[in-house]
């Protein structure tokens, strides 16, 4: 439900908690694309309208290249464009912010994904891991 605390439970047994259906369904995109590091979600409701539903291999492999792009090159408020021209399927990858937690480095993503007529557009926060991987934080 929009504006209420979602719980997603993954297998390493941490929660996460997203505000509201777009932040839990990004998540539950990012962990369709496997992330490395990231465990598999159990709640996929809201997911059938998601433009990752209807994003082809082809298109999550250049997205998920171009979300370690951004987190690796481009500084806060620096976005970049992914688009595989095939499909059609684009999006706009947008650094927000930088900073360590736990000491590891951290950064606050922008995510606006389309694909097939499907737009979403959310935040989520990624941290580093010691073996370089970037993973979703479970805040």
């Amino acid at each position: 439900m929009e504006g209420q605390h979602q719980r997603i439970a993954s297998r390493r047994g941490r929660i996460i908690y997203r505000l509201g259906e777009m932040r839990t369904t990004l998540l539950v995109a990012f962990v369709a694309l496997s992330l490395p590091g990231t465990a598999g979600a159990v709640n996929t409701m809201s997911l059938h309208n998601m433009p990752i539903n209807y994003m082809t291999d082809e298109d999550k492999e250049i997205l998920k290249a171009a979300v370690v792009d951004a987190l690796e090159r481009k500084r806060d408020g620096e976005s970049m464009r992914w688009e595989n021209p095939k499909t059609g399927a684009h999006g706009d990858l947008l650094p927000r912010a930088s900073f360590n937690s736990d000491g590891q480095a951290c950064r606050d993503l922008e995510v606006a994904n389309s694909a097939r007529g499907r737009d979403n557009r959310i935040v989520v926060t990624l941290c580093k891991q010691a073996d370089g991987e970037w993973k979703i934080s479970p805040q």
